[in-house]
């Protein structure tokens, strides 16, 4: 997923979010509820994280539904290109298409870097998803934001505290307990597929790290990501020999992942920033979305969902929060 990183981890400073956030074309209260009061900016920004966090949760169960028709690598292909022309729709609905001639070589170089990095993390993770049950992939992915602290302690010289440290190990056992106990309960896990989803993490983190450091507007540079994924998996599945031209129903999987695992949670999750009057008042509730997913994973595609993957995810958001939380308050110079 294209979530906005836990950055204190990394030492870098929030990004104001781009000045197209606002005003909103479509005010929330006008179109969820058209009889009340006007909301505040504090409950707009509550329903825009709330819908991001909806989009987000269904993903999962999107990537299982288009792998059952699509190639790893097609699926890649349709939803970049969905997202990424998506979003320059949005720009230039927003006359912000001069923003292109503001960037600097360096900005282009950067937005096909992290387009580079992006082709990678989703090619191993939607293998990993086309080997393994949903409800394993999906806890192991949000271990990402762990790999981040490990990454940017050894990259940036942020060193990590003792409790850091303890609740970092803590949560990673928790994929030891999806990944066993799912052994028993949903049978033998691919080999492949766990490989594919443990180096998901790592390619996200790296994504992260580098993103951090890149300078390039939010707009113009997620146009570039997206436009560069969407190049290098047409030229790959081309190599392959396969076809560019995708069926209607296939289609219709990747048009959704690339809105709503990629371009439209962006545009929420950017004005719920803009709007909210603290980011700490939101800044949790990404931690919801596991166990959503897990909803939609049973709901939909009918997996069984095992008591090990519950108590494994349990662990995982619990230490998450807690290293996060320790983390954060190390930044501000309380004691944790």
């Amino acid at each position: 997923m294209i979530r906005t990183a836990p950055l204190r981890q990394t030492g870098a400073r929030p990004r104001t979010p781009p000045a197209f956030y606002g005003p909103p074309l479509f005010p929330p209260e006008r179109v969820f509820f058209p009889q009340a009061l006007p909301m505040t900016s504090q409950t707009k920004a509550f329903l825009y994280a709330g819908l991001t966090m909806l989009a987000w949760s269904t993903v999962s169960t999107a990537f299982k539904v288009a792998l059952e028709n699509l190639t790893p690598m097609q699926l890649i292909y349709v939803s970049m290109a969905t997202a990424a022309f998506f979003l320059l729709g949005t720009m230039a609905a927003g006359r912000k298409l001069s923003e292109f001639r503001s960037l600097s070589g360096r900005d282009w170089r950067n937005g096909i870097l992290l387009g580079f990095m992006l082709y990678l993390y989703y090619t191993v993770l939607f293998v990993a998803y086309d080997y393994l049950p949903a409800q394993i992939a999906q806890p192991i992915n949000y271990t990402w934001a762990l790999m981040l602290a490990i990454l940017a302690s050894w990259l940036m010289n942020q060193k990590l505290s003792a409790r850091e440290l303890f609740w970092m190990l803590f949560a990673y056992t928790g994929v030891l307990v999806i990944s066993l106990g799912a052994g028993g309960e949903l049978g033998p896990l691919h080999p492949a597929g766990m490989v594919c989803i443990i180096a998901s993490t790592l390619l996200y983190a790296l994504y992260w790290i580098v993103n951090t450091k890149s300078r390039i507007p939010a707009f113009p540079g997620l146009v570039i990501c997206f436009f560069t994924s969407f190049v290098l998996a047409a030229v790959t599945l081309m190599v392959q020999g396969g076809s560019l031209l995708i069926p209607l129903s296939p289609l219709l999987g990747g048009v959704y992942v690339g809105l709503f695992e990629l371009a439209i949670p962006f545009l929420l999750w950017g004005m719920a920033l803009r709007l909210t009057s603290s980011v700490a008042r939101i800044s949790t509730l990404p931690f919801l979305v596991p166990f959503l997913a897990l909803f939609w994973i049973s709901l939909v595609i009918h997996e069984p969902i095992a008591w090990t993957t519950l108590l494994g995810l349990s662990i995982i958001i619990s230490g998450t929060f807690m290293q996060q939380r320790i983390a954060a308050r190390r930044a501000d110079g309380t004691n944790s």
